[in-house]
């Protein structure tokens, strides 16, 4: 369920105190009467929307609506026990009750961990964080961030937005729990890693187009191409050369992995397997990590060799059965290319 704006939130006292003090011996009241009594106070001069107000009280379960009446659910009696004077604006531990109960834990738990996965953990700090001004939100996100503000579950420090120490442990049980993912959160996250894949294997078209200008390559440089577009079961991403000598066939077929994150860590499926253990020394890994939009150029890759023999032999690497995750296990040896005018690592 989508995640209420700010206002919307503030109006929950009126429309669970209207249905508390309508009620008679517990059985609930005509949703008219609710919609009548909230019209008659104008809160700042909102008059808010009563009957979308109900049904947002009705999904978060804090009333029960049928046939017409609405009444107080125990979350609902809850919430109001917690707001002892019956003010209309949040009491604090009304605000922590809907950042804990309706939000991290409760029914608008999917978007929230949809908006928390795109942040970052800090280890150091023992929190998740997101900087704005490098990952700017989608507005469908906005309204969100602006409500875990308003709660407290977000602190802005410096144009970064941090979880709050209350609610890092409630956040960490959200985004390990998987029954949170909708349809619509796996489309979005395939969507991102495609869009990631794809702009990394651009950089590293002209990365290629660089290094082999280096060497005296024009005529190879302006040959490189990316395949991956077209043709998606070959195995790898780009055609490119090695350079060392005149060359009118491609003899360098790189695959590309691309990673948000630093530590070499990758997904090597069946099918590119194969296309390496055919090709050998003519195919090449290249991870692209810490990869960041606007900052294409600027991309230092680890480039494998011949992985279908050396991905096991490389100290440094562990390999998981599956599609091969292939993550960092210790410090690796490096060795940089020799040329001058270009940057790279080779494992």
């Amino acid at each position: 369920m989508k995640i209420p704006q700010s206002a919307e939130v503030d109006e929950l006292n009126r429309v669970l105190i209207a249905v508390a003090e309508l009620s008679v011996q517990g059985q609930g009241c005509a949703v008219e009467s609710v919609v009548a009594l909230c019209s008659s106070v104008a809160i700042r001069g909102r008059p808010g929307n009563h009957r979308r107000l109900l049904a947002l009280s009705s999904v978060s379960g804090l009333i029960s609506l049928s046939g017409g009446r609405a009444t107080l659910t125990d979350m609902g009696r809850e919430f109001l026990e917690l707001n002892p004077s019956r003010w209309y604006e949040l009491t604090d531990a009304q605000e922590r009750f809907v950042a804990q109960r309706l939000i991290l834990s409760g029914p608008w738990r999917t978007r929230a961990r949809g908006l928390l996965l795109k942040f970052s953990p800090n280890y150091s700090e023992v929190t998740y964080e997101l900087g704005v001004a490098d990952n700017p939100l989608p507005l469908r996100d906005q309204g969100a961030v602006h409500l875990l503000q308003r709660l407290g579950v977000l602190v802005d420090v410096d144009g970064v937005l941090v979880v709050a120490a209350e609610y890092v442990a409630s956040v960490v049980q959200l985004l390990a729990d998987r029954r949170a993912t909708t349809e619509e959160d796996l489309t979005e996250a395939l969507h991102a890693k495609r869009t990631l894949g794809a702009q990394a294997e651009e950089a590293i078209v002209r990365y290629e187009r660089r290094r082999l200008r280096s060497v005296g390559r024009d005529v190879e440089a302006s040959l490189v191409r990316r395949i991956s577009e077209l043709d998606v079961a070959a195995g790898y991403d780009i055609e490119s050369f090695d350079g060392d000598k005149p060359r009118v066939d491609h003899d360098r077929f790189i695959e590309v992995k691309g990673s948000g994150g630093t530590q070499l860590r990758f997904f090597w499926t069946l099918n590119e397997r194969h296309a390496a253990e055919a090709l050998r020394k003519r195919y090449w890994i290249y991870f692209v990590g810490n990869f960041r939009t606007g900052h294409e150029d600027d991309i230092v890759p680890i480039m494998i060799q011949d992985p279908a023999t050396r991905l096991a032999r490389i100290p440094g690497l562990r390999l998981q059965a599956s599609t091969y995750v292939v993550t960092q296990s210790a410090d690796l040896a490096f060795k940089r290319i020799p040329d001058q005018d270009i940057t790279g690592l080779v494992l």
